[in-house]
């Protein structure tokens, strides 16, 4: 088996473990990405689900963290990150953020206003308020 199949047939596995249909369409490195979302998601992390990728959802209308890769941070770093939020640089009532992992997300481009469905580490996006607290809270992102 090719990696690629290997990868489609992790995929449909996890999405039976959660009794829905994931994409298996894609590169190898979105199909890990699919698998490590999945992962997170089945380990009890990740929040609400939208979208037909399993995308994690920090506020029930964006797919937002649901590519997220290991960031390494513990609950401690997470909610140091939380109390460290300032004051938030909005545009259009979005929050910028700079990504710190890879992120399946709704999200607009900081600068040129086109949407952002992946962004990758140290990209500079807007997304509402709620998804920026999510992200932060995370770990995966934080504020500019």
């Amino acid at each position: 088996m090719t990696e690629k199949e290997t990868l489609i047939a992790r995929l449909k596995e996890l999405g039976k473990m959660l009794g829905r249909d994931v994409n298996t369409s894609g590169t190898i490195q979105e199909l890990s990405m699919r698998i490590a979302e999945l992962e997170e998601e089945l380990d009890g992390d990740a929040g609400p689900v939208d979208g037909e990728n399993g995308e994690e959802n920090a506020s029930g209308s964006t797919g937002s963290t649901g590519s997220t890769g290991s960031t390494g941070s513990t609950d401690g770093d997470i909610a140091d990150a939380a109390k460290e939020k300032t004051t938030a640089t909005t545009t259009d009532d979005r929050v910028t953020v700079e990504t710190l992992a890879t992120l399946h997300i709704d999200a607009l481009h900081a600068t040129r206003n086109e949407p952002v469905s992946i962004a990758e580490p140290g990209v500079i996006i807007r997304v509402s308020e709620q998804d920026a607290d999510e992200l932060i809270a995370k770990g995966l992102a934080r504020e500019v």
